[in-house]
């Protein structure tokens, strides 16, 4: 959870939170009125051409001219554009004889077996890299000054080539920057093109992932620049005055101005607010060990929260490009409710990767799909009624439903009942598999955890998920199809910076380890000044530790508080010393085994500077009086296919009806504008604060 958040939150007049996926928009607007919600299918090709609008809709058709807080947008912009190659024209400048890193890479196979495997695309063709006589060493020495009739000779080249945006990457220039700097400054006085420099994107060391993340951040700065360009002209125009704020791949907002200069920080956007939305819950309900499952209608995202702390890491992929930059550590996979359910030419059903997407969408969206998806196999097992709104869209096409599962009931010689719950079984198996790639593959028992789920589809497969793993115990957030939007409105806004060092940590001083602390410090607060409340500005420090000679590194947290770091010789000697304790703790608990006498080596230093109190206080956010509200005393029963009870009448309740306290017990269904949840015979559960239903699961 980010450093302030509940504790530190101060009194907010307008929040507004928006989650741009697959196949939806979210919005969600806060104020004194309560909570409001909005999902649009996100199936128009300026995403501003319906995000304004929507912010129009919910304030009852007038304007937010004054008073907003915060506009927190996640967006799958950066992300679309590397895994579909449309990126800008890049060249990469670094130093002689390394102009091949990028196709070297790690020469790792993620498809081990696979003959026909193939890299995908370099981000800078060879043709576009170009090489500066220039060296530094290892030790920071400079074996080959910079001059510069060098630097003209390639700036002159890189102006022929005619890119959009540039890439600067010297090696060890994470010790020694300045070459960097002087490249960077003369690019930018003669050419027009935006600059990455690696120094101040990611100072750290290995070539190929520092080149790489400077790459794709260059690479992303035309496509992300355009993006949000236009949504703050478009914000403009309808005179939505305020300023956007964009969710990084770490959990916390950052503004837009800084997304556009490292566009690389938002890769995983929308995913990353979701699991920190789900971080808040978990506390206000009591429960720090978490499994979030997020599926929506094109992918699920499953991540790991223990302890109350977000799983993160530095070490990430994606679309096979390496990206060093801090990520929640989230497993993507392609089962969402669009996913497209298919017949192999070996006769075994499979799901996606595929996806119905908004346009068309699942048949029973009846907006032109004619594939049979997830989500028409529930519609046919009555699990989502036809007749219940979803998400803006209407009444959903059961008969069209029926047709679309028929065909695939045709090709695998089964009725139409058993193909969709074919469908649903084989989708479960893959969301399965995630859950224990992050769990059981890392050494966490699931059975010890809470699974949380959310999207507008996780609800409806958490329970059967459970059931399969042991997980005793089901989490279903109030609003639980927009919890990634609402998670947007929840983060604090941060900025991560870091510096890599690479000596033994017995050689490291305390005025050195305070040196390079105050040179996060000033860069970090320097980004975000100007920014959020006064006197509210805190910090998180971390660092990388290794036993000499490892090849991996893990990330040891020191400490946090609000207010600027204290800086004098005692607190810099304390800091090593809890620095070398905890390192060996965490080798303990990570991979079973400590050795107090050998040596560790000091890689990084990190730092998040923090604007503690900017985020809302999310867990406690509810729907304003009388939203939603149907008659008392309705009831309605439906005949509902579960996977393992057969065909059951099920109360169907609509969760805007459920007080705090109301007890459950399936076989129901949970209704809500964004979501439908499952509850299948023998689970029962609790309402609690705002909406939020903990289910027990009774595994075992």
């Amino acid at each position: 959870m980010p450093l302030g958040a509940g504790l530190y939150s101060v009194s907010m007049g307008l929040g507004i939170g928006i989650d741009i996926g697959g196949t939806f928009i979210d919005v969600v607007v806060a104020d004194d009125r309560g909570l409001r919600v909005m999902k649009l299918p996100s199936d128009d090709a300026s995403p501003a051409g319906r995000i304004i609008p929507s912010l129009i809709a919910l304030a009852g058709g007038g304007t937010y001219p004054q008073g907003i807080d915060r506009v927190a947008h996640g967006t799958t912009v950066a992300t679309n554009a590397l895994l579909e190659g449309d990126w800008g024209r890049t060249a990469l400048i670094t130093t002689a004889g390394l102009a091949d890193v990028l196709s070297i890479g790690r020469q790792n196979r993620s498809r081990l077996y696979d003959l026909n495997f193939r890299r995908p695309p370099a981000v800078v063709p060879r043709s576009l890299r170009f090489e500066a006589k220039e060296r530094v060493l290892a030790d920071g020495t400079v074996h080959v000054a910079l001059s510069d009739e060098e630097i003209a000779r390639v700036v002159a080249a890189v102006e022929r080539a005619g890119a959009e945006a540039i890439a600067v990457c010297f090696l060890f220039s994470f010790l020694r920057p300045e070459h960097e700097r002087r490249m960077g400054a003369a690019l930018s006085r003669a050419l027009k093109p935006p600059v990455t420099l690696s120094s101040e994107l990611l100072p750290e060391f290995r070539e190929y992932e520092r080149t790489s993340t400077t790459a794709v951040n260059a690479a992303l700065m035309p496509v992300v620049g355009r993006y949000l360009t236009d949504l703050e002209a478009a914000s403009r125009g309808a005179n939505v005055a305020c300023a956007w704020e964009i969710m990084q791949s770490s959990g916390a907002m950052i503004p837009a101005e800084l997304a556009q200069r490292q566009p690389a920080r938002i890769l995983l956007s929308g995913p990353a607010a979701g699991v920190e939305a789900a971080c808040f819950v978990g506390a206000a309900l009591g429960c720090d060990d978490l499994v979030s499952l997020d599926m929506g209608g094109t992918s699920c995202d499953v991540s790991l929260i223990r302890r109350g702390t977000v799983s993160k890491t530095t070490r990430s992929t994606v679309g096979g490009y390496a990206v060093a930059l801090p990520m929640v550590d989230v497993h993507t996979i392609g089962a969402g409710g669009g996913s497209i359910a298919w017949v192999d030419s070996g006769g075994a059903l499979r799901i996606g990767p595929r996806s119905a997407g908004a346009v068309p969408g699942p048949c029973c969206y009846n907006r032109g799909g004619d594939e049979p998806t997830v989500t028409d196999a529930h519609v046919v097992l009555g699990r989502i009624p036809a007749e219940h709104s979803l998400g803006g869209l209407g009444t959903l096409d059961r008969k069209a439903a029926r047709a679309a599962i028929g065909r695939i009931a045709h090709d695998l010689g089964l009725d139409v009942q058993a193909a969709a719950l074919g469908i649903l079984r084989v989708a479960n198996a893959a969301m399965e598999r995630a859950i224990r790639t992050v769990s059981v593959e890392r050494g966490h028992d699931p059975r010890e955890y809470a699974l949380i789920a959310y999207g507008g589809a996780g609800p409806l497969h958490a329970v059967d998920l459970a059931r399969r793993l042991e997980i005793p115990r089901v989490i279903l957030p109030g609003n639980a199809g927009v919890l990634s939007a609402m998670g947007l409105l929840g983060a604090d806004t941060a900025f991560d910076v870091s510096q890599g060092v690479l000596r033994p940590l017995d050689g490291v001083t305390p005025g050195d380890l305070l040196a390079v602390i105050r040179g996060l410090w000033r860069n970090g607060s320097r980004t975000l000044s100007g920014r959020g409340p006064r006197g509210n500005v805190g910090y998180r420090l971390d660092v990388d530790l290794r036993y000499r000679g490892q090849s991996h590194e893990l990330t040891v947290p020191l400490a946090s508080d609000l207010g600027a770091p204290v800086l004098d010789e005692s607190a810099g000697s304390a800091l090593l010393d809890e620095a070398a304790r905890a390192f060996h703790d965490a080798h303990e608990r990570r991979f079973g085994h400590a050795d107090m006498q050998r040596p560790v080596e000091l890689v990084a230093v990190r730092l998040r500077v923090v604007l503690a109190g900017t985020g809302w206080d999310i867990a406690t956010l509810g729907a304003p009086p009388g939203a939603n509200e149907r008659s008392p005393g309705t009831s309605e029963i439906a005949n509902v296919g579960f996977l393992d009870d057969g065909w059951r009448e099920a109360q169907v309740v609509h969760r805007a009806q459920l007080a705090p306290g109301t007890r459950l017990r399936g076989p129901m269904l949970l209704l809500s504008e964004e979501s439908t949840a499952v509850l299948p015979p023998g689970c029962d559960g609790t309402v609690e604060i705002n909406g939020h239903v903990v289910l027990d699961v009774h595994v075992g």
